[in-house]
C-alpha cells in the first residue's frame, strides 16, 4: 500500500492541514489541504461552494512545479480558541490571552493584524507596534 503523501507535501508548502490559503495570481480563490487532497472553493456569504476536480489538480500541479506562490492568510481563532493579543497593564502595553467571543472587537483586533496563535507570535508583534507607535510595553 502506498504512503498518503498529501500532510507532508502540506508541511512542505508551509500550511497546516485544514488551514486555508490562497495563490498568488488567483485571489478570488481559496484553498486548503485535509487529510487525502487538496479543495479549491469560493466563499458566498459563508458558505464555501467547491469548484470542479480538474482545476484543482492544475492548481496543485502548479505548486508542485512551483510555477505558483501560496499566500497565508491571517490566522482566525473559531468561538472558544484562545488567542493572544495586547491590552495595557498598569500604563504598559501587555501581552494577554483571552477567549475569542466573536465579540466587535475582536474583530477590530483581528482587522488590525493583532490576533495570535501563540505567546511567541504576540511578543514580537508587540516589540514592533509599541516601536511603531511610541509606547511602553513589557514583555
Amino acid at each position: 500500500m502506498a504512503k498518503n503523501l498529501i500532510p507532508e507535501i502540506a508541511r512542505m508548502l508551509g500550511v497546516e492541514l485544514g488551514e486555508e490559503f490562497k495563490i498568488k495570481g488567483y485571489e478570488e480563490w481559496f484553498y486548503k489541504f485535509d487529510n487525502d487532497r487538496m479543495l479549491m472553493f469560493k466563499h458566498n456569504d459563508d458558505v464555501k461552494m467547491p469548484v470542479a476536480p480538474v482545476s484543482v489538480y492544475v492548481a496543485f500541479l502548479a505548486l508542485l512545479r512551483g510555477e505558483c506562490e501560496i499566500v497565508k492568510l491571517p490566522w482566525k481563532p473559531k468561538k472558544g480558541d484562545a488567542y493572544y493579543t495586547f491590552e495595557i497593564f498598569r500604563g504598559k502595553w501587555v501581552v494577554r490571552s483571552l477567549w475569542w467571543t466573536g465579540a466587535p472587537c475582536t474583530y477590530a483586533l483581528l482587522d488590525k493584524g493583532w490576533v495570535f496563535r501563540t505567546k511567541e507570535e504576540a511578543e514580537d508583534a508587540l516589540t514592533k507596534v509599541a516601536a511603531e507607535m511610541g509606547v511602553e510595553y513589557e514583555i
